[in-house]
Order: C-alpha cells, then structure tokens, then sequence
C-alpha cells in the first residue's frame, strides 16, 4: 500500500489519539487500546496476551500494539495518553529502564515513535483513561476470550 505523503498529510489535518491500558493478574494479561481519528472514528481493542506479564510489560505491550497500528496507518500526528507512570517516563526519558525486559520494550517503542514525525506521550489519571481500562480488563474477566477482539 503506497500513500503519497502530501495526500496523507492533508487527509491527517489534526492529531489523533491514541489511549492505551494493560492490565495484569496472576491468571489472566491483556491490553486494551483507543485510536481516535481527529474526525473521531474510533479503533477498540482488546488484547489477551498468550503469555505471563507484569503489570509494566502488559502497559508496554498495549503501547507496542497502538504503536504497530499507528505505523500501519502511516499517521503523522499523535497524541499518546497511558495512565502508567512508569511507561510514559521511561519513553519521554525522564527515566531510564534498568529492568532488562523493560530495556527492550523501550528499545521497541522508540523504534516505532521514530517513523511518527509529530507524536507526544503524556499521562493521564485513570478515570480518563476508562475506557481504554475497560477493553483491557475485558480479557481479564472473560474466562472463554482467548484470542484479540476487535470493535
């Protein structure tokens, strides 16, 4: 899919946003994540994870996957809102990632940011990220969900 970038840049006037929660148990991981178009379409989704995470791994792995789909939508303007403290310091870093797993999910994230010309990372409290918080905990609480759900 080839896109000319002056066409994408005026069919992207404004900033989207990307919402992202990653939720943890010892039964269950998952993400959940909110892409909204500045003419406010959504893109929902629920991820369950096939594998054991901590709490920041599940965050970092909701980040990744708004990552990997603002890449595939080749955006150019993004406004990413995490309610983790953690997630959102190490990627502006203000914090360095001493964790190794972390290292790496850092590495990651920052490869993907790099191919978004405009983006901003900023956190929010969790009661403005609800929704996001939701999808996320959908995984967790659906004991026959074993596979991503798209909305």
């Amino acid at each position: 899919m080839n896109i000319d970038p002056e066409t994408n840049q005026e069919a992207n006037p404004g900033a989207w946003t990307l919402k992202v929660d990653g939720s943890s148990t010892s039964e269950r991981w998952g993400a959940g994540l909110i892409l909204k178009s500045p003419e406010r379409f959504n893109i929902q989704t629920a991820i369950s994870f096939g594998f054991p995470a901590t709490n920041n791994q599940a965050e970092y792995e909701a980040l990744i996957a708004g990552l990997k789909l603002s890449s595939i939508l080749r955006l150019q303007d993004l406004k990413i809102y995490s309610d983790s403290h953690i997630v959102v310091k190490q990627t502006n870093e203000e914090y360095i990632a001493k964790d190794p797993f972390l290292e790496k999910y850092q590495a990651l994230v920052q490869s993907y940011l790099a191919s978004i010309p405009k983006y901003q990372v900023l956190q929010i409290c969790r009661e403005e990220n609800e929704e996001a918080e939701i999808l996320s905990k959908l995984v967790r609480n659906s004991s026959d969900l074993d596979y991503s759900v798209y909305f």
